[in-house]
């Protein structure tokens, strides 16, 4: 029973089929937007389709138990496959019939057979040089019944084999690593502000960290058209209310700190006040500009009339910042109406004789700043190097052993010879054809 499981463990078959499960369920994750709040999750995909995804983390795939659990076995599929091909490498690298036997030139992937006229010690001189021109310097052994010669080259190289399929073990160690115990979210920290806490992406949890963020201050540069060109935040990193780090964080600039990464995500009005609006009167033309806070009312030139700030909005359906203005009469209904702060031709808006212009404001924005966790990834790089060194050996070495047998004959002598060019097979018999008729027959 073990001993069917472990073959069913070591199936390249069960790789192939491991590997093309992951490629399907990862299609998923590419288009299904991770790490969304869960709520628009349901308001796109409607409460049955939802609850659907929602039972195989379809939202979070990456870390779902079942996508860890085909990691998991595929790393336990490798290994196993490793397992049983180690000995016959070894055998390869470290035995080898290097003394001579003779069954080697009956079961080798290659063999000739030559006759030659010359005396035994001639043969055996440019039996040497062959070698040495294939694959290096050869030992040498002498019997009653003949001369031996092997020689090899590369007898490391297969070792580029398992190499790669540790590099692979440990990618898909840290990738576990990653899906278990690392976390990706973020933080909103208010200017003048501090926080410890991460919201994670995909189920609204939260990720208490051992030390504060602070944003002592946030900034933001624009392009003409109004796009943003540059954002920044200074931060300080406070633990046990003390300072211990100030950085700045930009776009593709983040701070690493105690394994956590911190980016640049986002940003927006936290909060307003001061809003700058100017007046003006349609019939005579006298302009007044007025500094409002929320509800809060001020005169208008006739004297009669006011204005007043009910409500601000960041962004009002794309639209950009925009005020919720009020004008007051005595014994008429409000007159109420948005303003909007854009860099467009048009932003005054007329109303009871008057044109209101909305200018400007004093902000206090938040940053929307990313933090991720991944304790897998010096395990990720190491395996990256793995694999580098692992396919080095494989494509630029190649383990070539030769063996060589010289048997006396009545007139000179017989030569047995048996090759394992590991690879190129072809090529190499083509090498070894020409060698020999340009040595033993030139």
């Amino acid at each position: 029973m073990m001993r069917k499981l472990y073959r069913g463990l070591a199936s390249a078959r069960l790789t192939l089929f491991l590997f093309l499960i992951l490629a399907v369920t990862s299609i998923f994750g590419t288009l299904v937007q991770q790490g969304l709040p869960r709520g628009h999750y349901e308001e796109i995909y409607g409460p049955t389709l939802f609850s659907l995804l929602d039972l195989f983390p379809i939202f979070d795939l990456y870390h779902s138990w079942w996508f860890t659990g085909l990691l998991l076995l595929l790393a336990v599929n490798i290994a196993a496959c490793t397992a049983r091909q180690i000995p016959r490498l070894f055998r390869q690298i470290f035995s080898g019939d290097r003394n001579g036997d003779d069954r080697v030139f009956r079961t080798a992937p290659i063999t000739m057979v030559l006759q030659s006229l010359s005396p035994i010690d001639e043969i055996r001189r440019k039996s040497r040089i062959l070698l040495r021109s294939l694959a290096g310097e050869p030992a040498m052994t002498c019997r009653e019944e003949g001369t031996y010669l092997y020689a090899e080259r590369g007898r490391y190289a297969r070792l580029g084999m398992i190499g790669i399929h540790a590099s692979v073990l440990l990618i898909l160690a840290g990738g576990l690593i990653g899906a278990i115990w690392g976390f990706s979210g973020q933080m909103r920290i208010d200017e003048g502000t501090s926080s410890d806490t991460v919201e994670l992406f995909g189920g609204g949890e939260t990720r208490t960290l051992p030390f504060a963020i602070g944003c002592d201050d946030f900034s933001v540069a624009f392009y003409e058209n109004g796009m943003p060109r540059e954002y920044r935040s200074d931060v300080t990193v406070l633990e046990g209310g003390k300072k211990v780090l100030s950085a700045t964080i930009r776009v593709n600039e983040p701070l690493k700190y105690k394994g956590l990464k911190f980016c640049q995500a986002t940003y927006g009005i936290a909060e307003a006040s001061g809003f700058r609006v100017v007046a003006r009167h349609a019939g005579t033309g006298t302009e007044v500009p007025l500094t409002l806070d929320l509800m809060k009312k001020a005169p208008l030139p006739d004297g009669t009339a006011s204005f007043a700030a009910a409500r601000f909005v960041p962004d009002f359906q794309g639209r950009g910042p925009a005020l919720l203005g009020v004008l007051l009469r005595p014994g008429e209904a409000h007159d109420i109406f948005w303003l909007f702060h854009d860099k467009g031709e048009r932003r005054a808006e007329s109303h009871g004789g008057y044109t209101f212009d909305f200018q400007d404001f004093t902000a206090r924005f938040y940053t929307g700043i990313q933090v991720g966790s991944d304790p897998g990834v010096p395990l990720v790089w190491a395996g990256f190097v793995l694999i580098l060194t692992g396919f080095t050996l494989s494509l630029l070495g190649a383990h070539r052993r030769i063996w060589v047998r010289i048997t006396p004959v009545a007139e000179g002598g017989e030569i047995l010879i048996a090759a394992d060019a590991g690879k190129n097979r072809k090529g190499f018999e083509e090498r070894l054809d020409e060698a020999c008729r340009k040595i033993f027959t030139g």
